[in-house]
């Protein structure tokens, strides 16, 4: 690399190609990063993870360019996370710091589609928030989202019984920070050609102050195939499979459901060759039932993605063991 020359970044960041948008962000941030590096012969890893913290966290980063000196944080990089109380087809892009994600809905990635709904994932519970169609208008959505608290929380003014120069001298840095990210977000919406309101919802979420909520009344539409099915599910996304992969009827979940059924159900689906339908009835008892199901559903979780050709999200499922190893207080063992 010579003279004022980015460094490429290899697109190997999702299972899919990046979209286009948050690909601006990324090239945003790189920028950046380049600069410090050279500057200093090495990469600042906060300017690439936290370019855009006042939205998020990136989820994950472009490794470094070969022959580039860089920081051990920086040196590779895993699959993007699977949030606690998610399921696989959340993808996260950005970590929300709170416990929570803002990623992609992408219930049959082996569509190979250009875009993806965005969502957000709380971490504290099930469901997801609707927050864009496509990743341009849910960057929009988290543009308008930091408008409305920072006008919530407006850059402060010297207090009138303060000496002036000595308050701007002490909280300099908060203006300076402050100054800083609205001018990233100007940018960044600039270069998208959005138009972020603090005022601004998408159909699937609703503001409470300055806390986004999902409209419950609002049931998550994806584009269907011809030849194809969607069935919504307990966790918000359901799930989207070619109409020969379900069965005759759909299952049916109790608000507590017991375990032994299911997995019995849920075996009997797939061995008549038709996993969307035992997809459907894992995921709602995943959601229905408590944390210590999960290492039980795992396996023919895992079977009804494959035999639907995902073999990615199988995967997945290993990302998100770590979550749900607590304790069992289950009635009877299991």
């Amino acid at each position: 690399m010579t003279g004022s020359t980015p460094p490429p970044w290899v697109d190997d960041l999702f299972p899919f190609p990046t979209p286009p948008a948050l690909r601006t962000l990324i090239d945003m941030a790189w920028q950046a990063a380049y600069a410090f590096y050279r500057e200093n012969d090495s990469y600042d890893p906060a300017l690439l993870i936290s370019h855009h913290d006042f939205m998020f966290d990136l989820a994950t980063v472009p490794r470094p360019p070969e022959g580039c000196t860089a920081d051990p944080d920086l040196t590779g990089h895993g699959e993007p996370p699977v949030p606690h109380f998610a399921t696989p087809e959340f993808v996260s892009f950005g970590s929300l710091g709170d416990g929570g994600d803002v990623g992609w809905l992408v219930p049959a990635p082996e569509l190979r589609r250009g875009d993806h709904p965005v969502a957000l994932a709380g971490g504290h519970e099930h469901g997801v928030t609707l927050i864009g169609a496509d990743t341009r208008t849910g960057l929009e959505f988290m543009l308008s989202w930091a408008l409305r608290r920072w006008r919530e929380d407006p850059v402060p003014e010297p207090p009138a019984w303060r000496d002036p120069d000595v308050w701007l001298a002490q909280n300099r840095w908060r203006i300076d920070a402050h100054a800083r990210k609205r001018r990233l977000a100007d940018r960044l919406a600039a270069e998208l050609g959005v138009h972020p309101d603090p005022d601004g919802v998408f159909p699937g979420s609703r503001w409470k102050g300055t806390a986004v909520w999902a409209d419950t009344a609002f049931d998550i539409v994806f584009d269907v195939p011809e030849g194809w099915r969607h069935e919504t599910g307990a966790d918000g996304i359901g799930v989207l499979a070619p109409a020969d992969a379900y069965a005759d009827r759909r299952p049916v979940v109790a608000e507590r459901p017991r375990l032994e059924p299911e997995l019995i159900a849920a075996a009997a689906w797939l061995d008549a060759g038709c996993p969307a339908t035992a997809l459907l009835g894992l995921k709602d008892t995943f959601v229905n039932g408590p944390g210590c199901y999960f290492a039980d559903l795992k396996p023919l979780w895992a079977r009804a993605y494959r035999d639907l050709g995902r073999p990615a999200y199988a995967d997945r499922l290993e990302l998100m063991a770590p979550y749900y190893r607590d304790s069992c207080d289950c009635p009877t063992p299991h």
